[in-house]
């Protein structure tokens, strides 16, 4: 008998059965999660300050199970499952107050953002059981925690009752989440097929429009838009844009597209591995994702699937060698298209990103240039770099958040991305190509939408999630 099975003091002999039953749990719990995140977005039935408490169970979680599985002695498997608890209950308590006017933590705003940005910082820390960590690693913690101080920091600009002063803590609960928690809380196969499946699902939801018209489905209002219609050259359908459950096409569009890149991956290791009921399935996800697409009319979207259908499709018929060739050719490609499209050598309308770009760039010269403008909207401070009235917003993540947190923010979000997506593309022996392909294109979809990974949209938690993959996800691919 070993030591182990003598001391009464380790941890329990767990059967197979259960650890299936406590996987499916988890799998289904973050299933849930993303459904919060995408009713949360389209209706007002959930608040953001409660999805950010969502995302901490599911914090939660990860650091209980990581507690048990590293921990052999039961008095310091205790004691990790308590800090777990305990950082997570402090943080949910300071959410909860911020669904009224203030932090709760004393008089001094200063004081309660402090404590604020230390308690983001040690929940992920602690629940991820940091120590570990990389170098390349902690450097992506120190971006996620240069973009949170900035923002945290210009809070002060606001009066109490705002909501201004109070949005980037959900924000940053939610960022951190999906960069440091749901990659090592669910294995990047269960991601990508649960994110196929619930792309197509509200891709059908929406198709079944063009049969029955315009309905309600519980709290979800399912319609098309009626300023446009899709197609690409050659070929009109002369059908009205899909948007299915999103206020606007651009919502599904990128869901269709993170789901459609999901089903490729997935059936391209169903027909790598023989599996006789996963392959057609994954085909009609990746069909019906695809339709959602096209039906979208959503350009930036479009392309941000075929960069990342590019690159993982090099690597499936090619080799590892040639990843990080086709990831710089089809980076310039897009820049280079971009390009043409300013001098008009190509005949692609840019819909006004350009003005908007532009008009962005001024507003980041003029102003404060290290910390930038402060948390409030973007659209506000390029109004007046813009004739007429309104105030679109920039078109750009990277502007959005270089118009907001200035140089030092904006180095620290870029960074984040494309450090990480470098980084791992140089790294091309051991990198999932899978999570590569999908990082590369959201962050090409970034370049032309204003949502940022800096919040608690349906983008934004997913093309966080992917950079997470990318850093802190599993190494090894099935397929050498």
């Amino acid at each position: 008998m070993s030591t182990a099975e003598r001391d009464p003091a380790t941890s329990p002999v767990r059967g197979p059965e259960t650890d299936r039953l406590l996987e499916g749990a988890t799998y289904g719990l973050f299933a849930l999660y993303l459904f919060l995140v995408l009713v949360a977005q389209v209706t007002d039935a959930i608040l953001a300050w409660q999805l950010s408490v969502a995302a901490i169970v599911l914090g939660a979680v990860l650091g209980i199970r990581l507690a048990v599985v590293t921990y052999d002695r039961r008095t310091h498997r205790w004691a990790a499952i308590l800090s777990v608890f305990g950082i997570a209950a402090v943080l949910a308590g300071l959410l909860y107050q911020t669904s009224s006017p203030g932090f709760g933590v004393g008089s001094s705003r200063v004081l309660a953002i402090g404590v604020a940005f230390v308690l983001l910082l040690s929940f992920v820390l602690v629940v991820t059981d940091a120590r570990q960590y990389t170098a390349g690693q902690w450097a992506v913690v120190g971006c996620f925690a240069v973009i949170v101080g900035v923002y945290l920091a210009h809070t002060l600009a606001f009066v109490p009752s705002s909501t201004q002063s109070r949005w980037p803590v959900w924000a940053a609960t939610m960022m951190g989440t999906s960069l440091f928690v749901v990659p090592r809380l669910v294995p990047g196969r269960v991601f990508l097929r649960v994110l196929s499946g619930f792309a197509a699902i509200v891709v059908a939801l929406g198709v079944a429009t063009y049969a029955v018209g315009d309905y309600t489905l519980w709290i979800f209002e399912v319609s098309r838009y009626t300023a446009s219609s899709p197609s690409v050259p050659g070929f009109d359908p002369d059908i009205l844009t899909l948007q299915s459950v999103f206020p606007n096409p651009n919502g599904l569009g990128l869901l269709s597209f993170a789901g459609f890149v999901a089903a490729v991956v997935e059936l391209h290791r169903s027909l790598d591995e023989r599996r006789p009921i996963g392959t057609p399935v994954a085909a009609v996800l990746a069909v019906t994702c695809g339709i959602g697409l096209f039906l979208s009319n959503a350009r930036a979207a479009m392309l941000a699937a075929a960069v990342a259908t590019a690159i993982y499709a090099t690597y499936a018929v090619g080799d590892r060698k040639l990843v990080p060739v086709v990831v710089a050719t089809t980076v310039l490609g897009v820049f280079g298209v971009i390009a043409a499209m300013a001098l008009e050598v190509v005949g692609i309308s840019a819909t006004g990103r350009f003005e908007l770009w532009a008009a962005s760039l001024s507003a980041i010269g003029d102003g404060p240039l290290l910390f930038g403008h402060g948390s409030g909207p973007a659209s506000t401070v390029i109004e007046p770099y813009l004739p007429g009235e309104g105030a679109p917003t920039p078109h750009n993540s990277y502007l959005s958040v270089l118009i907001q947190t200035g140089l030092v923010g904006g180095l620290a979000y870029v960074g984040l991305v494309a450090g990480s997506i470098v980084a791992r593309t140089v790294a091309y022996r051991e990198v999932d190509v899978a999570m590569l392909a999908l990082a590369v294109g959201w962050a090409i979809h970034q370049f032309f939408e204003s949502y940022t990974m800096f919040g608690w949209s349906i983008g934004a938690v997913l093309a966080t999630a992917a950079i997470g993959y990318l850093v802190f996800g599993h190494r090894a691919e099935p397929r050498p």
